[in-house]
């Protein structure tokens, strides 16, 4: 028997909602479903689990959106292809966080297979029919602004290029501003192309760096001492040996060591994010090889 003195859904406005799954990286997403689903429970006197259906909020998203077309005048959630479109959507956008740089970004895109659901019933927010403060805004989300949305800057800043990122990544995913900067610090040839790159930087790549090149594998670092930068680099067809101690966990760095026909060694350091120390070294390995006939 319907209990209908229990809120109709937990409304929220679509503009506070994107931000709070921004903010919040997805969680708010799964709280969102949470509150919903408990008043379907409330509502329909059913023995459901509302903490575990909000987990894997993805795949019962389809489910809460016709709970909610039952109670809610929501014109987009009354056709059952729409709903199972907005519950595909959140599936597929909820994938796309395995993607490289920068193009994980898309997963922030979820908010959107809520939108019909957040914009349900406007008319009747005084009405008792809906959750009445969960569309204000409270300490908890100033909380989350203040934590979540610098750090998503920082983040998604990152995944664009404009501070080092986290993994390997491909010459050409380079700022134009740090490919001037290797060439007028006399680390990179005004002809020479890089191939793959990376950096342990915090905020600039001109604190450390080592990349593979048409022409050589070179890393360089600041002295944080005397604010030099140093480098070493080998032409392919110089080097002697490479040595690779792998990472054992995505806390660790490879740890690549490069030595030269005339004994030098030098070190590359290099994440293991996406693989990306596999992608690194067998090309390094490959132009080594091409270079001097090793099979």
């Amino acid at each position: 028997m319907q209990d209908n003195s229990v809120p109709a859904y937990y409304a929220v406005g679509p503009l506070k909602f994107t931000a709070m799954s921004i903010c919040t990286f997805g969680l708010y997403e799964m709280y969102w479903s949470y509150k919903n689903w408990q008043f379907v429970k409330a509502r329909d006197g059913s023995d459901i689990l509302p903490l575990a259906r909000a987990f894997f909020y993805g795949v019962t998203h389809y489910f809460l959106l016709t709970k909610l077309n039952q109670s809610l005048d929501a014109p987009l959630l009354r056709h059952g292809l729409v709903r199972g479109m907005l519950a595909a959507l959140l599936l597929i956008l909820n994938t796309l966080w395995r993607l490289p740089d920068p193009y994980w970004l898309w997963s922030f895109l979820t908010p959107l297979a809520f939108f019909p659901a957040l914009r349900a019933d406007p008319e009747r927010q005084d009405s008792g029919h809906v959750h009445k403060h969960a569309g204000s805004f409270h300490g908890s989300n100033l909380f989350a602004y203040l934590l979540g949305g610098p750090l998503f800057v920082l983040v998604a800043l990152s995944a664009i290029g404009f501070f080092p990122g986290t993994a390997v990544t491909t010459g050409d995913h380079l700022w134009e501003r740090d490919k001037q900067y290797l060439i007028e610090s006399n680390i990179l040839g005004p002809d020479e192309e890089i191939i793959y790159f990376y950096s342990l930087g915090a905020l600039s790549i001109a604190e450390d760096g080592q990349f593979i090149s048409d022409q050589y594998v070179t890393t360089y670092y600041r002295d944080p001492d005397d604010g030099e930068t140093y480098m070493d680099f080998a032409a392919y067809e110089n080097i002697d040996d490479i040595e690779v101690q792998w990472s054992e966990s995505f806390l660790e760095d490879t740890i690549v060591t490069v030595t030269d026909r005339d004994g030098f060694e030098f070190e590359l350091w290099l994440s293991p994010e996406n693989g990306g120390d596999h992608t690194f070294v067998n090309a390094l390995k490959e132009r080594w090889h091409q270079a001097t006939d090793v099979e």
